[in-house]
């Protein structure tokens, strides 16, 4: 975890790349449009720039993902736990894009994979501290087993950042609930659980087999449309819903795409609609067959682009992104 690494992006540039104005020069001078949201209620904005704003600086923190600072130069950070991930993500959302453009039905990796870095993001997110500790802030009552990581660990309590006071005011959030963040996120992404898997991946693994769950997939494409792009939160995710029933995510893919998952519970969905017997059949069902995730493509539905871009608006910190100057569906 020793390294160089200083400018610490917590919206994956590579993602960033996929809504870039100028996606065929050269990545150091690639733009993304910038948006500062006015009034969110009336999903009212005010470009931050003519010309947009450099990919290569935005969405980015100095060192903060870093828990000591060795000399100019060398620091341990979380960078490469997160770059194994950024690595993968580029190139599963372009397989995903080409297998529904070619009506390729064979995207269940794909489709899992980019959720797994989706929610990583959301976890990485410092504009999500809060929401991030209030779901896995309780591993910070553990500690890693292994003795070298340990010692890493424990240098994040010890360590004082030399920007704590822009941490704060950035990120509207305390230094001791910073360093509790940066420990939860130590300890789903670096210690094995099993030799093989992360908390991350094993929490991924839990909502997808989770038997007492309906999940479906939504991909809404778009094409031929003027300004038809999904915007980019800097918040990196939005909730389409969040109740007793459901929880669904929703993430931009690209300029010409984003993703929607629905998680339902069974349970809460049916209980007005079905007796318990057939409820409890159904989730036995599912204990020996893994639900099934039901994935559906839909192609230029300017109502859900319409819905989806206020909806990043609304939840979204200060700031959306956008590959194009004039947001659609406002």
């Amino acid at each position: 975890m020793q390294n160089v690494t200083r400018n610490h992006h917590f919206v994956a540039q590579v993602e960033q790349r996929l809504n870039s104005i100028n996606s065929g020069i050269s990545k150091k001078n690639q733009r993304i449009y910038s948006f500062n949201i006015l009034d969110r209620e009336n999903y009212k904005l005010e470009p931050t720039s003519e010309n947009g704003v450099k990919i290569e600086d935005n969405l980015s923190f100095d060192d903060l993902f870093s828990f000591e600072i060795l000399n100019e130069k060398q620091r341990y950070n979380l960078e490469q736990s997160f770059g194994r991930y950024e690595q993968k993500v580029g190139e599963l959302t372009k397989s995903l894009l080409e297998k529904v453009k070619a009506i390729n039905n064979d995207i269940k990796e794909e489709v899992l994979e980019i959720f797994a870095l989706k929610l990583l993001n959301t976890f990485r997110n410092p504009y999500c501290i809060e929401k991030t500790l209030n779901t896995i802030g309780c591993i910070t009552q553990y500690s890693p087993s292994n003795v070298e990581l340990k010692i890493l660990y424990k240098k994040i309590d010890m360590f004082e950042h030399p920007q704590f006071e822009d941490i704060v005011a950035s990120f509207h959030v305390t230094v001791e609930s910073y360093k509790k963040w940066m420990k939860s996120l130590f300890m789903i992404l670096v210690p094995k659980v099993d030799q093989e898997s992360n908390l991350l991946e094993l929490t991924v693994k839990g909502l997808f087999e989770n038997n007492k769950s309906f999940i479906n997939v939504f991909i809404n494409e778009f094409s031929g449309i003027p300004d038809a792009h999904p915007l980019i939160s800097d918040r990196g995710f939005t909730m389409a819903t969040d109740s007793e029933d459901h929880t669904a995510y929703e993430f931009n893919l690209s300029s010409t795409a984003f993703i929607t998952y629905v998680f339902t519970d069974i349970k809460a969905y049916a209980k007005n609609t079905l007796g318990a017997e057939r409820i409890q059949a159904i989730t036995s069902l599912n204990e020996k067959f893994p639900p099934e995730v039901k994935v559906r493509v839909m192609t230029n539905d300017r109502n859900a682009l319409s819905r989806y871009n206020k909806n990043v608006i609304y939840q979204s910190f200060s700031t959306v992104f956008c590959k194009s100057k004039v947001v659609y569906g406002l």
